[in-house]
């Protein structure tokens, strides 16, 4: 058994002769240990031929045009990745210290590829000493250090030897990082398709806009705002939804002066509700009538309302959205999504009318109340009643006449109410 051989020559003999599915999970282990540590003494021996052989010109005897050409040919691998195997080889060659490290457990080329590359980088006018303090340094942390923790430490390679210089290298390099990610931004997305009505896209952005994005999705998609445990993909498909929808429309380049907004074509007895018919947007999605309704609510929304024989009647009066310092005088009176149990905060909710506009209800602050997305779709859809209690002047809410008013204890403590 593979079990009582410990090293030795005959160690890789006669783990080719065992069958594996026959060892235990200890023997497996310490079989792949065997495995790594040979691959990495075959791979140190290799770079090390491979540095010779680059100085003798070896690749002429074998026919080759050049040892990248030799070792793509040899290796089985491409061009590409051969000459990233040479100049790995030559770039050990003058590192000893790195060179030696290679049949460490823990270490790999990719580990090997950053120290060196963090070593041909060094400023010139380090000394020899220096720049051999750097890579004892570097090699020494290596072996223990996941990769991405390692290209951190390799930016600020310099530390070891002067920790204000290293912190001058590692901005401007980070400075030019984000100089070249604002260059390769982009953005894609797809028409609806046909049959499912959904659109597709994809964006690269940098690194910080990516984080405040997670920060962002992270907020509205964290266990305690779901219940059981989510489909993330789709909880996060939801938060994204309703990220863009909440975006400022008017914190954009303008067309024609007009800031960014949606025009959608609705008939005025859908607005109204007493009828349901579908509308269409400006980009030629169909839209359902109780969607219509609750973009209405949305300043961002322009419905060209339209009469009989498809007369326009109403092009989005802007009375009806609430402004700006209603919006906040809203925030301030529900202190997020007023819906009973919602902890939605105000930047995450849209203002909507307790008597809708459609229906002759002021855009007032009397008249407005803040609900998150979800709980705007509840209210459209089930038909919810909302009032104004006279007294503490808190949005109430009810199904039915028979039923007790409710309202939102998530920001306020429990009060009894008539």
């Amino acid at each position: 058994m593979f079990s009582q051989i410990e090293s030795g020559p005959l160690a890789l003999d006669a783990a080719l002769a065992c069958d594996l599915s026959e060892l235990t999970a200890d023997e497996l282990v310490r079989l792949n240990r065997l495995a790594q540590d040979l691959v990495r003494k075959a791979t140190a021996l290799g770079l090390a031929a491979m540095a010779e052989a680059s100085r003798a010109e070896a690749h002429k005897n074998a026919g080759e045009l050049s040892m990248t050409a030799l070792v793509a040919k040899e290796a089985g691998v491409s061009r590409r990745e051969a000459a990233q195997q040479v100049r790995l080889a030559q770039q050990l060659d003058a590192a000893p210290v790195l060179r030696e490290s290679l049949g460490r457990a823990g270490m790999s080329t990719d580990k090997a590829r950053i120290v060196s590359d963090a070593l041909q980088d060094l400023p010139a006018d380090l000394t020899a000493e220096e720049r051999r303090a750097v890579e004892c340094d570097l090699t020494a942390a290596a072996p223990d250090l996941p990769l991405e923790q390692l290209r951190r430490k390799a930016r600020r390679a310099v530390e070891v030897v002067d920790v204000h210089r290293a912190d001058t290298i590692e901005n401007r390099q980070v400075e030019q990082a984000e100089r070249r990610q604002a260059t390769q931004v982009s953005f894609w997305m797809s028409r609806p398709d046909a049959e499912t009505g959904m659109v597709k896209g994809g964006f690269e952005v940098d690194a910080v806009t990516g984080d405040v994005l997670r920060s962002l999705m992270d907020s509205a998609t964290s266990p305690r705002k779901q219940d059981g445990a989510p489909d993330r993909p789709h909880a996060q498909g939801e938060a994204f939804v309703q990220l863009v929808r909440h975006l400022p429309k008017d914190g954009f380049g303008n067309h024609g002066g007009i800031p960014a907004t949606l025009v959608v074509t609705v008939d005025e007895a859908t607005l109204r509700g007493s009828t349901d018919r579908a509308g269409v947007t400006e980009h030629g999605t169909t839209v359902s009538a109780g969607q219509l309704r609750r973009l209405a609510c949305d300043a961002g929304i322009l419905p060209a309302v339209m009469g009989s024989g498809s007369k326009a009647l109403d092009l989005g009066r802007e009375e009806r959205y609430h402004s700006v310092p209603q919006r906040r005088a809203l925030a301030l009176r529900d202190l997020g999504c007023a819906f009973p149990g919602c902890d939605r905060p105000p930047g995450w909710c849209e203002s909507h009318h307790l008597v809708p506009w459609s229906r002759g209800g002021p855009t007032t602050v009397d008249d407005g109340v803040l609900l998150c997305s979800r709980h705007h779709h509840e209210v459209h859809d089930r038909g919810w009643e909302l009032r104004l209690h006279p007294i503490d002047r808190i949005v109430e809410f009810r199904r039915r006449p028979a039923e007790p008013w409710r309202r939102n204890h998530h920001y306020r403590p429990l009060t009894l109410t008539g």
